[in-house]
């Protein structure tokens, strides 16, 4: 089964299927490119956040696992100016402290319903929909 991601009103009739899979750093970077996903940073292990810092508007995709490991779970944040959205697909989580710290913000927003279930591995797939905006 294929995983169609439908995009919102303003980008109607514009479908892309993603694989029905796991999807890597390299696919991520790859979709969010076709998506043409605002501000869109890059996709990054936890512990390999940009040395630079932040940027006023910026998006990204993150791995919760360090750059040591294989990769865990994906999520993704929005960063317009100090208001940041952080999805985590598996929902009501906050975000990690070391994300805090790279955002220099206040306050993290974060999404409470879970789209996602512990034993599947739709999370990047989810991350794609969120910073596209159909979630």
């Amino acid at each position: 089964m294929d995983y169609v991601l439908e995009l919102s009103e303003e980008k109607k009739n514009f479908e892309i299927t993603l694989p029905n899979r796991a999807l890597t750093n390299y696919d991520l970077v790859k979709y969010a490119m076709l998506l043409k996903i605002p501000h869109f940073r890059g996709v990054f292990m936890r512990d390999e956040l940009p040395s630079s810092g932040a940027h006023y508007r910026e998006s990204a995709i993150v791995n919760l696992d360090d750059s040591i490991g294989p990769g865990t779970h994906w999520i993704a944040y929005r960063k317009c100016g100090k208001r940041v959205i952080y999805f985590d697909s598996f929902g009501d989580l906050q975000s990690p402290r070391d994300l805090v710290n790279y955002l220099k913000v206040p306050e993290v927003l974060y999404n409470h319903e879970r789209y996602q279930n512990f034993d599947t591995y739709w999370c990047g797939h989810l991350c794609l929909k969120f910073l596209s905006g159909a979630i």
